[in-house]
């Protein structure tokens, strides 16, 4: 496991910043008032971007993306998709079963003209902990960092997935505490997902594109 952190240390080092400060943060303050503050910074940009840079985030997407992979290289799409569906399985069973009657920001925050909401965004009451969004983003992304050794690919990673995250704060969708849950969640089924296949050597002989498998059979004919 250390091994996997030191590999994958251009997202892991500013994950454990990031969670480390949110978490001193929460600490420190209020949910609510965290959340008023990223509220009143916004921009009419920021509306369009994050309105449409969020859905990203979703199971939909994060399923297109682990097929794609699997076309590309089987074993590390298969990784990547019981990552996420996994950690998306877990998330669900947290926010219906065990924490169903957390609300969210629009149930817990009076809506006043100094609230911001942005327009054509559908804003959910409850089962706001944790932040499937944030949990979808971290474990797609993580398994991205995990499958380069280039820096700057897995540090772009981790700036994709923590700005995924800022946008279900910035939608008025969800608290601090639920985006951390959330990514610590996604960021660990990842990451356990990738030390049991790494440990047992599974699919190694998969560790190939679709065309790669199909070639390789029909020259054996």
């Amino acid at each position: 496991m250390i091994g996997l952190l030191r590999r994958t240390k251009a997202f892991t080092i500013p994950f454990f910043i990031l969670v480390g400060l949110s978490s001193l943060l929460l600490i420190l303050n209020n949910k609510i008032e965290i959340e008023l503050w990223i509220n009143a910074r916004n921009a009419p940009l920021f509306d369009i971007f994050f309105k449409y840079f969020t859905k990203l985030g979703d199971g939909v997407t994060a399923a297109i993306i682990s097929l794609i992979f699997i076309l590309l290289n089987i074993r590390k799409g298969v990784i990547l998709l019981l990552s996420f569906l996994i950690s998306g399985l877990i998330i669900q069973i947290l926010k219906i079963h065990v924490f169903p009657d957390i609300l969210r920001p629009i149930g817990m925050i009076q809506i006043t003209p100094a609230i911001h909401l942005v327009e054509g965004v559908k804003l959910w009451e409850i089962q706001s902990f944790p932040s499937g969004h944030s949990g979808t983003a971290f474990a797609v992304l993580y398994c991205f960092a995990a499958f380069t050794n280039d820096r700057k690919i897995q540090g772009l990673a981790f700036f994709t997935a923590a700005l995924l995250a800022y946008s279900r704060l910035y939608l008025f969708q969800h608290f601090l505490n639920d985006v951390v849950a959330g990514a610590v969640l996604g960021t660990f089924t990842s990451l356990a997902f990738i030390l049991v296949f790494d440990h047992w050597n599974l699919m190694n002989r998969l560790n190939k594109s679709v065309f790669a498998l199909i070639r390789k059979d029909s020259g054996t004919k």
